[in-house]
Order: C-alpha cells, then structure tokens, then sequence
C-alpha cells in the first residue's frame, strides 16, 4: 500500500491565494463593524494551537464526535463494506478523530484509500508520515494533499472510480451561515458521483451557558487562536498589530444562532497594512469578529440535506444528543 503527498498549493496558486487572502483582509477591516474570517487563521500553526482546542475537556464538539465515532463505527463499516471505496476528508488536520474508522476498517480487512486534504502543508506532511509509520503494513493506501477543498476534489474525481464517503468533521460546517452553508453542499455534489456519501459535523442548539463554557476556556487556548491572526497579518502583509492591545471573548448570539468570536481593541489605536497601503483605526473597546460557528437544529439539517439533492442515510447521536454526525447519500 502507498502513502503519498502532494502540494496543490505551490507554484501559480502562490500569487493568487496571497492575493485572496490580502483582499479578504482588506474587505474585513473595511466593514462596519470590523469582521475577518476565520480561514484566514490556519497556517501551520493555527492548526496546531486548534488541535489543542480539539483536545479541551470542555470544548464539546470534539468530545461529541469521538464519542459518536467510537459508538457507531461498525454502522459506518458496514454502509461502506460492500465494495472497496474512498475516505476523503475535508480539513483533517492531525487526522486524531478519522483514525477511529480508519483502524476499524483495517480490523475488517476492508481495501480503502485515504485521502486527506487541508490547506496546512505541514499538518498534511505530518499526517501522512504519522499513518505510514503506524499502518504502512495494512489494507489502506493514503494520499494527503495539501490544498483547497475544491482543487483537491478535482485532483481525486480524475482518479478511478471507487465509491466515496468525503467526510466534514467538528462542525465545520457552523463557520457558513445557512445560505452559504447550502451553496458549499451543492458545489460539494459536483464532484461525487449518484451513490456516494458525504458525512457532515452538526453542532446542535444548546443551553447557551453550555455553548458559551465550550468556547471560552480558563486556559486562554481560545484567545491564543484568535490573537494568532494578528501575527498572521504582520507576516504576511506588513501589518504593525500589537497582540498585547486586544483581547478575545466568544459569545453566543440568539440572532445569528452561533457562538461568535471578537477580538477587541483594549485602547484607541491605528494599524497600518504595507501590503494594503492602509491604515486602520480602532476605537477603545471595538470589536473585530474572527469565529462564527452555527448552531443547528435537527429540522435544519434535514431540510439543508433536502434542498442540496442528498438523502439521509443515518443520523449518529452522542449519549446527551449534543452533537450529531449525519451521513447523506448523493442523489443524481
């Protein structure tokens, strides 16, 4: 079995993802009120400082998940089992929670291929040389590719035609509101075939102090994350933030039904951007969203499936139904 690597990112994409991500900033810190998105946090080691959020005892989502993968492993196996097939997950990070299934299935003697992708070059690296010093002798072949979700679905439909489960974990999904949420799901079914499956993340509508304890841990990882993107942006553009004026507090928001994420200027302040030629200012105590997470009910999710040509094929629940891993059936 082989373990390889490719880098979509390289090469022409360089100047192009630069470009996005200097127009994204651009847009963001022109708004009113202040909002940047949270992609823009995951380089190297945004991942790293968001696996250890993963790995909180209070932070629920990843605590959920674990404990429903472990639960319903053989459901997953045996709805895969008939025939050899493809495991494709979008943002996989460390890979820590996907390797629940992927031992279960080696246990079942099943012939599968791996394919992570994320836009981390170092997390994906790390990834596939984690799984061939540990499975290198097993029945999965792996292809990690570093790259955008959608150019590293293009790279795999031109590959054989072996039935796919795309896997989108930790309530990913919650980072769109609904519309764009729907968009991304029907961009998504281009690139799958009638019968595949897609396996999505749902945090679930909660008592907002449980939802508010899950995103602000006494340990500061969460503010570490979102203060990360400062130093981001006085790499990569030439930006002159100080992390030590701003601070980071999440909130649930009853209007949006999401835990938001702010960074907020402690003094009035001015931040230029070389690569934006542009200067910012910031009042005392303004806010800069960096985080939206979505809260679903469960009436949502099966209306987004619905509308976005897909069938439910099986919900997984954790034991306190905080959490839910719903797999969809492509419908063509």
């Amino acid at each position: 079995m082989s373990f390889t690597y490719r880098n979509l990112l390289a090469g022409s994409t360089d100047e192009s993802s630069e470009g996005q991500f200097a127009q994204a900033v651009l847009e963001g810190l022109s708004r009113e009120p202040k909002r940047l998105p949270s992609w823009l946090i995951y380089d190297d080691r945004g991942s790293e400082i968001f696996t250890e959020i993963t790995q909180l005892a209070g932070y629920h989502p990843a605590q959920c998940e674990i404990e429903i993968f472990q639960k319903h492993k053989q459901v997953v196996t045996d709805i895969l089992a008939k025939t050899a097939f493809r495991v494709i997950e979008l943002g996989a990070g460390d890979g820590g929670k996907t390797q629940i299934f992927l031992e279960h299935f080696i246990e079942s003697h099943l012939t599968f291929e791996y394919v992570p992708i994320d836009i981390s070059e170092g997390a994906i690296k790390n990834l596939v040389a984690a799984l061939e010093s540990r499975y290198s002798q097993s029945t999965m072949s792996v292809l990690g590719l570093a790259a955008d979700y959608f150019d590293g679905l293009r790279v795999i439909k031109e590959r054989s035609n072996l039935r796919n489960i795309v896997l989108f974990l930790g309530s990913t999904i919650g980072n769109m509101d609904l519309p764009k949420a729907e968009q991304f799901i029907r961009r998504l079914r281009e690139f799958l075939n009638d019968g595949d499956y897609l396996m999505i993340g749902f945090d679930l509508m909660k008592h907002p102090k449980t939802l508010y304890a899950a995103y602000n841990d006494s340990t500061g990882v969460f503010e570490r994350f979102n203060l990360h993107l400062l130093d981001i942006l006085n790499r990569k553009l030439g930006a002159n933030f100080s992390k030590k004026h701003f601070v980071q507090q999440g909130h649930y928001n009853p209007r949006t039904h999401a835990v938001e994420s702010y960074i907020y200027s402690t003094r009035e302040q001015m931040v230029f951007i070389e690569a934006l030629g542009k200067e910012f200012s910031f009042e005392t105590w303004e806010a800069v969203q960096t985080e939206h997470s979505y809260k679903y009910t469960q009436l949502e999710i099966e209306s987004l499936a619905e509308k976005s040509g897909y069938q439910i094929v099986k919900n997984l629940f954790d034991t306190q139904g905080q959490f839910m891993d719903s797999v969809w059936k492509v419908k063509k």
